[in-house]
């Protein structure tokens, strides 16, 4: 869950759902999934919705939200991929105190009894065959499958992502979000056309604006999601410009 950083160092993150952007030319408007599939794109995506926010970058970081777009900066002006580019590092996790060496002084041992790194003498006249069963057997039964890595509740990072997130969730309710703050002919769609344009499964078998006795009740259900992610969208918009997203700690 790493990627590579300005100083030839390692980025790591608490999700492997970071940005990755792959070698083709980035499209803006049709971010490739591996970077839709990443909170981090959506904390940027609800960022922008913030009001706060925006009126801090009409100011020109000064005002409310100040410290963050200290950090952050001006959204309005950059694509997702460069802002990321610059700002990742707010996001990752300090850097690991250690990195695996051979030791050619005392200077290089670790502290003994450490949770973090231990110290391996290592018999050169040993098979590899030998050596890596007793690598097995002394070193890796201590690192547990499920706690490789940093995880999100322990995470570090100065900006980090905290919960249960969801993905779909996070995306349907920016579309609903959005679409219902789209005037149409000066008016916002009813929340069951919303449902409908931003493609929920609860309005796949009904048609924009088309009301009848069969479709009624329907209707009501999809109107019902469709505010439920409205409000869920609010929550997110709300924690975008603090230092965890989607949630509040």
């Amino acid at each position: 869950m790493t990627n590579t950083d300005k100083n030839n160092g390692l980025v790591g993150f608490s999700t492997r759902s970071y940005p990755r952007f792959g070698r083709s030319k980035y499209d803006n408007e049709n971010p490739p999934t591996t970077v839709v599939k990443s909170p981090y794109f959506w904390w940027y995506k609800f960022l922008q919705l913030n009001s706060d926010y925006q009126q801090t970058i009409k100011a020109n970081g000064s005002g409310k939200l100040a410290d963050i777009y200290a950090d952050l900066g001006d959204l309005s002006a950059v694509d997702f991929k460069s802002w990321w580019n610059e700002k990742k590092y707010y996001f990752a996790e300090p850097q690991a105190k250690y990195r695996m060496l051979i030791a050619n002084s005392a200077a290089d041992l670790a502290p003994f009894n450490s949770n973090e790194v231990i110290n391996l003498v290592v018999p050169l006249m040993w098979t590899q065959r030998s050596l890596k069963k007793k690598f097995s057997s002394l070193v890796l039964k201590q690192v547990e499958k499920s706690k490789r890595g940093v995880s999100v509740e322990a995470s570090k990072a100065k900006y980090r992502i905290s919960g249960k997130w969801n993905i779909d969730a996070l995306q349907n309710a920016y579309k609903v979000y959005v679409i219902r703050n789209t005037l149409v002919d000066g008016k916002k769609l009813a929340f069951a056309d919303v449902a409908i344009k931003a493609s929920l499964d609860i309005a796949k078998d009904l048609e924009l604006g088309k009301k009848t006795n069969f479709t009624s009740d329907a209707r009501k259900v999809a109107t019902i999601v469709a505010m439920r992610h409205y409000k869920r969208a609010e929550e997110f918009i709300k924690n975008a410009p603090t230092r965890s997203f989607p949630y509040a700690l």
